[in-house]
């Protein structure tokens, strides 16, 4: 059984076009910046421990939507909350949380989430089973303004150790769970670690040594800042690809840590040009390594599990990583964007979202996202996944190499999209392509332990 995408793209997940990047820009500086109000704790009791249906789980998470995987003869296929039955029963001792990039999409969510659970790697552990749930923080529409919504990362701080502390409860140190950050949402994973070593009681620093790992996409930190992520009893990597010059790039000179944002920086020079700190997701953690091949992985464990473990653990426990190289889209002219600086608003960010598999502002249903929608999905399953499940990369390139329209490596005169053709059925026997559209999904059976 597999239930599919829906396909569908959401317009607030996206960037908008050139003509209304200072429309967006003033509803940051009017709207967006100011703190919300300071939440009190939550009162986490009893009643997130035993069994949890569909209904449960979100309520003890507070959480929008999640993905289980579904493993049937051998394989494996992601199943979403809305196709559960309402009394089946879900295993969330193998959690992975996804801190959601500013203004992000529920469907958007669920593409991701949807290739994180096919993907072959699991836990240590007897069991593949996984649940990957929403940390849903941001509170308005617009990806720029909240970016700079320290208010609402902080709020979303406070949730995410909220879920780790409710994970402890019911699984304790036979449970995992791992950390996925994808643009802002890497800001609100830094401020919850951040509370959590201030030692305070109501950041649960108890659940943060909890986490097995955390994975950052698409960065909004600045390359030079620290990371608070010691508490982690597993590896931090940070994925690197120097295209990803997306608006996020500049946060942390216009909204750094533990400070409130500056609009105004929207308009220095050192914004426009990148510094005097490029972003993390562009340039790396300046202090970590940069890990660009398998071996050095192999190497790393074999000396944590030597004499010299403390050492290598100090060395290793945070690293860079490289995205491959071919990961690359293409716009509208079917050319590739290596670098899609300055014009964020006109192409909706490509960069920046393959590192989700998805296509340009988040969506997944336009037609040049079919250029390169095998190797962005081929990424997250096969790379992303085993990063956050593993605490490693064994993987460093791209079989489906994307590529663009033009069969002679020119731009084309007309849009792409303008040629596309309806696809054709696949041959008798041949797998079928995958498709953004969403067919009707066979519910697993009442009372189906997930």
């Amino acid at each position: 059984m597999r239930i599919a995408p829906d396909g569908k793209g959401s317009a607030a997940a996206g960037r908008p076009a050139g003509g209304r990047a200072l429309a967006i820009l003033a509803a940051a500086v009017l709207a967006g910046c100011g703190p919300s109000a300071q939440r009190p704790a939550r009162l986490i009791g009893d009643n997130v421990v035993g069994a949890l249906t569909p209904a449960a789980l979100r309520d003890a998470y507070k959480t929008p939507a999640f993905t289980v995987r579904h493993a049937e003869g051998g394989r494996r296929a992601a199943v979403q909350d809305t196709d559960l039955a309402p009394d089946s029963t879900i295993d969330d001792a193998n959690l992975v949380i996804f801190a959601e990039g500013s203004a992000d999409a529920i469907d958007g969510f669920r593409w991701t989430a949807r290739l994180l659970a096919e993907s072959p790697f699991s836990f240590p552990g007897p069991s593949d089973r996984l649940v990957v749930v929403v940390l849903k923080w941001s509170a308005g529409f617009s990806p720029v303004a909240e970016h700079l919504n320290r208010g609402a990362q902080e709020e979303g701080a406070a949730l995410l150790a909220d879920m780790l502390e409710v994970h402890r409860r019911r699984h304790g140190p036979a449970g995992h769970v791992s950390l996925i950050g994808f643009s802002a949402g890497t800001r609100v994973i830094e401020r919850a670690f951040a509370g959590a070593a201030s030692g305070a009681e109501a950041w649960r620093p108890a659940a943060f040594a909890r986490v097995d790992h955390v994975v950052f996409l698409g960065s909004s930190m600045g390359s030079e800042e620290a990371l608070p992520l010691e508490a982690m009893r597993g590896r931090f990597i940070n994925f690197v690809n120097p295209r990803d010059t997306h608006f996020g790039d500049r946060a942390a000179y216009v909204a750094p840590a533990g400070s409130m944002a500056d609009p105004l920086k929207l308009l220095h020079q050192a914004t426009i040009a990148r510094r005097p700190r490029f972003g993390a997701s562009v340039a790396g953690f300046r202090a970590l390594a940069l890990l660009t091949s398998a071996c050095q992985f192999d190497a790393i464990e074999a000396l944590e599990q030597s004499g010299v473990e403390e050492a290598a653990r100090c060395a290793f426990k945070m690293v860079n990583v490289q995205v491959p190289q071919v990961l690359v889209p293409f716009n509208l002219f079917g050319t590739p964007l290596l670098d899609d600086d300055l014009d964020d608003y006109l192409n909706l960010a490509p960069n920046h979202y393959i590192l989700v598999g998805r296509g340009p502002g988040g969506q997944t249903g336009v037609p040049t996202f079919r250029q390169y929608r095998a190797a962005a999905e081929e990424f997250v399953r096969e790379i992303v996944a085993e990063a956050a499940l593993r605490g490693r990369v064994t993987r460093f390139d791209i079989k489906a190499v994307p590529h663009g329209a033009s069969p002679i490596g020119l731009p084309l005169p007309i849009p792409w999209a303008i040629l596309t053709l309806p696809e054709k059925e696949p041959a008798e026997g041949q797998p079928a392509e995958p498709q953004p559209e969403k067919p009707a999904p066979d519910k697993p059976p009442a009372g189906a332990v997930q």
